[in-house]
């Protein structure tokens, strides 16, 4: 399992949801016990590049379960 940090946050820097509204995306963070979780660092590394150009950095963090 993988999930998304954002590069420069330090607080509450792991992607928790990514909402599509009528005036663009909104993205939640949380702290890594209620990040989102992605079965592979391919479906990860995709989302973080769709977010990187107007949300900043992310880059995805293998997780243990």
């Amino acid at each position: 399992m993988f999930i998304l940090k954002h590069g420069l946050k330090e607080d509450k820097p792991f992607v928790k949801s990514v909402t599509i509204g009528v005036t663009g995306i909104d993205i939640s963070f949380s702290n890594e016990k209620k990040a989102l979780r992605f079965a592979s660092r391919g479906a990860s590394i995709q989302v973080g590049n769709a977010l990187r150009n107007s949300f900043g950095n992310f880059y995805p963090v293998e997780i243990e379960e």
